[in-house]
């Protein structure tokens, strides 16, 4: 055998080498490499998805949170049943006999279906009494205050006793206690 052929074999061995080598091992993972690049852009593009969502979500919390906010403050709580005794203890003046000469609350009747649809009923009430302008103020006050829904449906003052020179005005504010509709009156 001589150089030439030696060479030319050398070099066929070296190409059916590299052949095997590309087809066996460097195309396998070159295939590979290239499906995990796929996989990767797909995850990626996930993760930004799924990055836009939770922005998306923070914001939408922080949203919900601030009209719960702003719900707490401008809204009323409406309570299950009309709570009357916490609502005259809120409600209620000190008789002292100088600036508040008398009180009395009288429930008048229950309200079905204040609010048109079915949702609210009402407990009606009448708060009397005999006291000076400021002291009957305070009571309408103290109603708006109210952290439970409470509507003032009349008001009627009249002159009173007038007692050691100063007046006195008889008030009768009607009042309706909201609260929420028994499940058996919703529709």
């Amino acid at each position: 055998m001589n150089r030439r052929t030696l060479e030319q074999a050398y070099l066929g061995l070296l190409g059916i080498f590299v052949l095997v080598a590309v087809l066996g091992f460097i195309w396998p993972n070159y295939s590979s490499a290239s499906r995990t690049s796929e996989k990767i852009s797909s995850l990626e593009s996930k993760i930004g998805r799924l990055e836009d969502a939770r922005d998306s979500l923070e914001a939408q919390t922080v949203a919900v949170r601030d009209l719960q906010t702003i719900r707490k403050t401008k809204c009323r709580h409406v309570p299950e049943n009309a709570q009357v005794a916490e609502l005259v203890r809120a409600i209620s003046l000190d008789v002292d006999g100088i600036r508040v000469v008398d009180q009395t609350f009288t429930v008048s009747g229950r309200r079905d279906n204040v609010d048109g649809e079915g949702r609210y009923e009402g407990l009606s009430m009448i708060v009397d009494l005999e006291a000076e302008f400021d002291e009957i103020c305070s009571v309408i006050d103290r109603c708006a205050r109210h952290s439970d829904l409470i509507r003032i449906t009349g008001l009627d003052i009249s002159k009173g006793s007038k007692q050691k020179e100063m007046d006195r005005l008889k008030a009768s504010i009607s009042i309706d206690a909201i609260y929420l509709a028994n499940e058996g009156g919703r529709k």
